[in-house]
């Protein structure tokens, strides 16, 4: 008997021990957990804000584009209350997004070079086919879009020229080229002109 109740003992602490351990175990599982749950509830709340940060900056990006074509509106005149200044105003958003899209420019630095080139006097029409080569002189110019397109309708207008496509192209094309030639920018061409 005296054999039995020291394996009684025996097997007592041994069951103690492993009590002892499983609880520690458990309350290490539970500590880690909680730690685990906090972590992903900061990641979950950095996740949302940066979500959040997005859309403000989207809304933003959007306000300024619609500044910017309500500004070409006004200086345009455009009523798109009616069929033709709609349509013209659509003209012009489109071309200010194309740019937008498939050049380094914004398209909202496109609507502000389509509001200088309103302001030389061109309407809807002859604005969207100069701002391709508006955005051409710009790159290579290394401007912003709004100084390109008031540098490039002033020399035009200076030099007789009409702004037709052709010319426009023509007219950058030299202009780079002489810049890239002569120890000038084409900002400096075109404040000579």
């Amino acid at each position: 008997m005296a054999s039995s109740s020291k394996e009684l003992e025996l097997a007592i602490k041994i069951a103690g021990k492993v009590e002892s351990s499983f609880t520690s175990a458990l309350g290490k599982a539970g500590s880690g957990i909680k730690t685990l749950t906090k972590t992903i509830a900061t990641a979950t709340a950095a996740a949302g804000a940066a979500v959040g940060a997005i859309a403000v900056a989207a809304v933003n990006v959007g306000r300024e584009f619609e500044g910017a074509m309500s500004q070409v509106q006004a200086t345009m005149l455009l009523d798109t209350g009616t069929e033709e200044g709609a349509a013209a105003m659509a003209t012009l958003e489109e071309a200010a997004r194309a740019c937008g899209r498939e050049t380094a420019f914004s398209a909202t630095e496109a609507a502000e070079a389509l509001n200088y080139l309103a302001l030389a006097g061109y309407d809807a029409d002859k604005a969207a086919t100069a701002l391709p080569t508006v955005l051409k002189l710009a790159g290579a110019g290394a401007m912003d879009l709004a100084a390109a397109s008031d540098m490039i309708t002033d020399s035009m207008s200076a030099l007789g020229l009409e702004a037709t496509e052709a010319n426009l192209t023509t007219f950058a094309d030299q202009m780079a080229q002489t810049a890239s030639k002569a120890n000038t920018s084409v900002s400096q061409l075109g404040e000579a002109i």
